[in-house]
Parts: C-alpha cells; sequence; structure tokens
C-alpha cells in the first residue's frame, strides 16, 4: 500500500461530517464550544496534509526533562559518540533541534519572531519567581552580556550554515544551541541537513520538553508531538519514572497518533553504582537484596526493580485508559513501555578507549567501577546496552511504512474519539445550565450573586488559611528533616575495617657447631586495614539518602487529596448554587487543575568535588592509624559540607516553594471569582426569558446526543 496515494475521500467526508455537526449546534452552542470544533477541525486538516505530503518522513521524537541525557543519548546513537548535539543543563538553554537527510550539510537556524522576543523581555520585567519570568530574565541577560544586538536576526528570520567536517558542524552549532552559545538565547529551534544515508526517510528531533518554560517553544515542541510516530522517552536510572517523568509521559505528552513509544532508562551506569557495595566478610552477602558485589549483579539488581516498576506504573496507566474509554490503539501504544531499555551513554562511549583519553568524569566512573569489575571492558559494553537501542533503532526504521500504514488507518478512529469527548463534555454542560435555570429563577440567581460578592472576603480568609497551614507544616517537615539529616549523616561517618592477611618468612636455628642448621617456615600475619572506596561508598549513599529525604518535605507537607478536599470545601461552605452536582462540577475541574499545577522540586546534589577529595587523595590499603584516622576526619569533613549544602538547597528551595503557594493562593481566589461572576451573569441574563433558554438548551443537548450516537 501506497500511502502517500491514499484516497482522501474518507479524510474529506470525516471533515464534511464534522462541518454539518458545527452547522447544527452554531445556533444553539456558546462561542467557546463553536471556538473548540472550528479549532479541531483546523488541526485535523493541518495533521492530514502534513502527514500525505510527498515526502512525508518518520517523524521520532526524544523526549524527557532537563539532564535526562537526551543529548547524549543521540550523540551516541547517531554520532559513534561524537558530541554534535551540545549538552543543555537548563530548560532556557535547550533549544528544538531536528535533524534530516540532504545531500548538502547545512544547518537552518530559526530564531525568535520579534513579536515573540517582545514577549519575552516583557516577561524579564516582571518581577516574580515564576519559571516563565525567572527564563525570560535569563534569557535578556545572557543577550546583554553577550553585546549581541538581537534585531536584526529577529528579523531576519532564520539563517542557514554550511559545513563539510563535523569539527566545523561541533563549531558552529556550539554557537546557536550551546549552553553559552552567542545566539543561543534567541534562537526557538535549528535544523541540521546532514549527508549520513541513516537520516534518509527520517526527522529525528532532540525535544527541549513541553513542561518548557519559554511558551513559544512549548508550542513548538507540542505541534511536533502532535504529529510524531515514534517517541524515545527518556527517564534517569537513578530517580527512573519520578513524579515530573510520569506526569510529563502519562499528561503532557499528547498520545496522539504515537505509535511506538519507547521507554529509556539512561544513566544507568549511576543507578547501577548507587547498589555496588564491597561485601564484609561476615555478612550473607547473597541474601542483600539491594546491594551488589559486581557490576553484573548490581545490572541484574536494577533492571528488576526498573522492570517492576514500570509494570507496575504502566498498568495503573492502562485500568486509567480503559475506564475513561480510550482506544485500544492508544492502550496498546503504553503497553510497548512495560519493559524499559536501560542504557549508559557513557559507558559505551568509554568501551575500547585508552584510559588515557578518557574525560575528568569518565575517568570518575572509571574508579567508581573498577574495583567491582573482573573484565571492565566487559561490563562497560553491558552497562552501555546501546546495541539493544540501535537493534530496535534500526527495526522501527525498517517498518517505516508499516508504521505510517497503521497512521493512516487510525486517523479518523482517533479523531472521532477526540470529537466524542468534545461533545461529551458539551452534554454535561448543557445539563448543568438547564439545572440552575430549572432550580432558580433571576431573583434568586441576583442573590447569590450578591451573596458571592459579600463572601468573597471570607473565601479569601479560608484560601488563605488552607494555604497558610500548608507554609507552616513545611517548615516544621523541613525543621524535622534537617535533625533527620545530621543524624543520617552520623551512620555514615564509620568506616568499616578489613582484615587482610600477608605471607611473611621466618627462620630458627637447631643444633650446634657443625651440627648447625638453619630451618625457615611460612606463617600468615594478619592486619587490619580501610578502602577509600569504602568512604566514597558512605559519601555516594548518604547523597542519594539525603536528597530523597530532602523531597519527602514537599510532599509529607502537601497531601494532594487532602488539600482539594479543602477547596473544595471551601465552596460548599460558602454557597448554596441550588445543587449539588452543579457545586462539584463547576469547581472540581478547576480545583484539579490548580492543586496539579504544583511541582515538587527535585533536590540534586553534586558529590563529585567530595569523592575527588577521597580517591584522590587516599589509594590502596590504608594500614596505620594515621592514615586511618586522615580518611576517617576526610569523611567527616565532606559529610558535614554536604550536609550544609543540602540544608541550603533545601531552605532555599522551602523558601521559594512557600512563595509559590502565595501566588498559587491568589490564582485559586481570582479563578474562583471571575469563574462564579461571569457564570451567574450568564445565567441571570438568561433568566430574562428562561423557558425560551431553557428549551434551547434541551434542544442543543438532544442534537449533541443525536450526533454522538452517529460516531
Amino acid at each position: 500500500m501506497d500511502i502517500f496515494k491514499t484516497d482522501d475521500t474518507l479524510f474529506q467526508a470525516f471533515t464534511d461530517s464534522v462541518e454539518d455537526i458545527l452547522s447544527e449546534i452554531r445556533d444553539y452552542a456558546k462561542e467557546d464550544d463553536v471556538a473548540v470544533i472550528q479549532k479541531f477541525i483546523s488541526n485535523f486538516r493541518m495533521k492530514t496534509e502534513e502527514f500525505f505530503r510527498e515526502d512525508r518522513k518518520l517523524n521520532v521524537g526524544v523526549v524527557g526533562q532537563a539532564k535526562a541525557g537526551k543529548s547524549s543519548f543521540l550523540n551516541t546513537l547517531l554520532f559513534e559518540g561524537k558530541e554534535v548535539l551540545p549538552k543543555a543543563s537548563t530548560p532556557k538553554t535547550a533549544v528544538l533541534t531536528k535533524m534530516e537527510y540532504s545531500e548538502e550539510n547545512v544547518i537552518r537556524v530559526d530564531y525568535y519572531s520579534p513579536e515573540d522576543w517582545e514577549v519575552i523581555e516583557d516577561n524579564a520585567m516582571v518581577d516574580q519567581d515564576d519559571e516563565i519570568y525567572a527564563s525570560a530574565r535569563e534569557l535578556v541577560d545572557m543577550v546583554r552580556h553577550s553585546g549581541l544586538d538581537p534585531l536584526p536576526y529577529l528579523e531576519m528570520g532564520e539563517e542557514e550554515i554550511h559545513f563539510d567536517k563535523y569539527e566545523d558542524l561541533l563549531n558552529s552549532l556550539n554557537d546557536y544551541v550551546g549552553e553559552d552559545g552567542r545566539f543561543t538565547p534567541i534562537v526557538e529551534s535549528v535544523t541540521l541537513f546532514l549527508n549520513k544515508e541513516e537520516f534518509r526517510g527520517l526527522s529525528v528531533v532532540d525535544t527541549p520538553g513541553l513542561n518548557d518554560p519559554i511558551a513559544s517553544r512549548t508550542i513548538r515542541t507540542r505541534e511536533f508531538m502532535e504529529l510524531c510516530d515514534v517517541v524515545f522517552f527518556l527517564s534517569q536510572s537513578g530517580s527512573f519514572l519520578d513524579k515530573s517523568d510520569w506526569i510529563l509521559l502519562s499528561s503532557q505528552l499528547p498520545q496522539k497518533g504515537v505509535k511506538r513509544l519507547v521507554l529509556i532508562a539512561s544513566k544507568y551506569d549511576s543507578g547501577v553504582r548507587d547498589v555496588l557495595r564491597v561485601p564484609d566478610e561476615d555478612d550473607i552477602f547473597g541474601e542483600d537484596e539491594n546491594t551488589a558485589d559486581t557490576i553484573p549483579k548490581a545490572c541484574r539488581l536494577i533492571q528488576r526493580k526498573l522492570e517492576k516498576r514500570t509494570k507496575r506504573k504502566v498498568s495503573e496507566f492502562v485500568k486509567d485508559l480503559e475506564k475513561r474509554g480510550s482506544e485500544p490503539e492508544l492502550i496498546e501504544v503504553i503497553r510497548q513501555c512495560e519493559k524499559p531499555i536501560l542504557v549508559s551513554a557513557m559507558a559505551y562511549n568509554m568501551t575500547g578507549k585508552p584510559e588515557e583519553e578518557y574525560s575528568a568524569e569518565e575517568r570518575n566512573v572509571y574508579r567508581a567501577l573498577k574495583n567491582f569489575s573482573a573484565d571492565i571492558q566487559s561490563d562497560l559494553r553491558l552497562l552501555g546496552n546501546f546495541d539493544a537501542v540501535r537493534n530496535l533503532f534500526d527495526e522501527v526504521v525498517a517498518e517505516k511504512e508499516s508504521i505510517l500504514e497503521q497512521k493512516a488507518g487510525s486517523f479518523v478512529p482517533t479523531a472521532a474519539e477526540e470529537l466524542r469527548g468534545y461533545l461529551e463534555g458539551f452534554v454535561n454542560k448543557t445539563a448543568q445550565r438547564i439545572q440552575m435555570l430549572e432550580g432558580n429563577d433571576r431573583d434568586q440567581l441576583l442573590a447569590q450573586k450578591n451573596e458571592m460578592s459579600s463572601r468573597m472576603e471570607s473565601i479569601r480568609a479560608d484560601i488563605l488559611s488552607v494555604f497558610g497551614e500548608l507554609k507552616a507544616r513545611l517548615e516544621t517537615e523541613k525543621a524535622e528533616s534537617l535533625r533527620e539529616l545530621r543524624e543520617l549523616g552520623k551512620e555514615y561517618l564509620e568506616i568499616r575495617e578489613r582484615t587482610g592477611t600477608v605471607t611473611r618468612t621466618g627462620s630458627y636455628t637447631t643444633g650446634r657447631f657443625i651440627f648447625k642448621k638453619t630451618h625457615t617456615y611460612t606463617y600468615e600475619d594478619h592486619y587490619s586495614y580501610c578502602l577509600a572506596s569504602d568512604a566514597a561508598e558512605n559519601l555516594k549513599k548518604y547523597a542519594v539518602e539525603s536528597s530523597n529525604h530532602a523531597e519527602e518535605v514537599f510532599t509529607e507537607a502537601l497531601q494532594i487529596t487532602e488539600v482539594k478536599r479543602k477547596l473544595l470545601n471551601i465552596v460548599v461552605n460558602n454557597f448554596d448554587m441550588g445543587s449539588e452536582n452543579y457545586d462539584s462540577s463547576l469547581f472540581r475541574i478547576m480545583v484539579e487543575e490548580t492543586v496539579a499545577s504544583i511541582e515538587f522540586p527535585a533536590l540534586d546534589l553534586d558529590i563529585s568535588k567530595e569523592m575527588d577529595g577521597i580517591t584522590g587523595k587516599f589509594t590502596g590499603e590504608l594500614t596505620s592509624g594515621s592514615q586511618k584516622t586522615e580518611l576517617g576526619m576526610a569523611l567527616s569533613n565532606a559529610i558535614s559540607r554536604m550536609f550544609e549544602e543540602i540544608s541550603r538547597k533545601l531552605t532555599t528551595e522551602v523558601r521559594s516553594f512557600k512563595d509559590s503557594l502565595d501566588q498559587i493562593a491568589a490564582a485559586v481566589q481570582d479563578r474562583l471569582l471571575e469563574n462564579i461572576t461571569a457564570e451567574l451573569e450568564s445565567l441571570i441574563e438568561q433568566c430574562e426569558n428562561k423557558e425560551k433558554e431553557i428549551a434551547g438548551y434541551q434542544a442543543y443537548a438532544t442534537i449533541l446526543k443525536n450526533q454522538l450516537k452517529r460516531l
């Protein structure tokens, strides 16, 4: 089947049917409902026209949070480990980068439009800690410090840079997408046209993420994801599928049209290092389910844990989709994630490379791993695991026609399901309005509006009280956590003493004079010693535990279900809107969305300096008392500094989080007042001709229900 010659009669027929629905409801529907259907028709046309282009490529997206290792993953997969795509450690410098085949090697740079940059400059003037405003300030500061005049580039819109070799590409690309690139702050997206056969028929995109603080880049990313056929979703092994990852995967990632979803557990070496430890002779080490003494054992342990976690999360998600009546194809796409692929780009790139060519970061990893390996090259290949990714990538490319055929066949069913969701929502809203009009007259609604105005101060006070309690609980949890973190540090101060054995030679003499004879013998001498790797292991475990412990401050202080219940109770206790169903339907979604917008911070602790202070200074077996004391002091000082750092970060994050709660509380108040006022004013106007309005809503509901039966 040649999908590019597919008769578009089916798509035109579907579009016509939706146009008919729009025509039927236009005289009864509110403007918002009409706008939703108009946008739906526009999006459907855009997606089908884009899909059935003569030069349609297989769109492959790489998605994940900042620091998930997307650029390293793509460099290893597509560029043999060469750092073609620079790392972007923060969302503000994470530019959407697309790679496609071309006979000429060209970088096409798309700059922000002057209008977009004007919005960014306006946001930079807002003195708030919100991520949108903070990122805008950073972008504007980057331009100011670089001395760049952005206007000529913004007005130019796009620019093409030709290159011959990867070295030229690297030098040029870093200026436009590198963290400190001269043009990075004014670049919206970049396309690399490469004369590499591997890219023929493909469009591979390194996305900045769907939670990008720059609105226009988020829109570009979402537009691409709407057209995506295959998605590689990256999540760090050390914090695999955490709350932010799962929100991104299950809620923000548009599932429409994605036919293959591959879950990648990145930075596998980091997860493995978290469970490696040297066994104690007195331990029954094989019975410890949470640690391992060799890299292969640690790999099996981490793989088992991550697969178990993924299976549980995917199962919960599938059940939720089934309850919602989602398309079987979408459910099947999600089920593809049940078995993640665990990879380490760094370990793979270290394979076969001489140790003297390692970067500083690679040397640290090598030192941490070599004590647990009988064959370090074999273990690095095991950790790298990129053959599995390459095989799957090649398989996806080979199945391009089949994937696109499936997508072509699913356009109408997927769109019909989306349309059904919109129409059902219209039916529910219409039923609510009928219920309100039937249960109230104009005077009653007007009285409720006046009552609402008089009660708003009480509502504001109640909302502030809820968020005030949260902030107080946050401080309590922070104080308790710091106390526990200090105690936790003491547990890692002790360095285990090991026992070694050395074979020595002695002698003794028997007989006298000419009968004198010297005898030699060997014996084992036992001694105690310490290893710097054990102290480094203590540091690593303290870093992981303290970070997790600190992050729990936020989840423990803000019990999400409890917050939702309290906010809904404020509405119920302050208003009598004539119907329990009305109360619930009007405010529950608003409260859900408001609480869902609360993002818990992640506290990363960089311990590389502390690790270097241990492993760089102490080597081999430390046998003398002075050496052991010195190692103990170094460990104690390192843990003390780490405690101070995590305390500082936690205090800063708590302060920032409390500020964000103030903004959320204010937003709740504003949205509450705005939504209630608009709804009541609309209903009051309709009470002027109540029977006619009810008849109109009933006719609208009948049309919608009839259309739903036909879908």
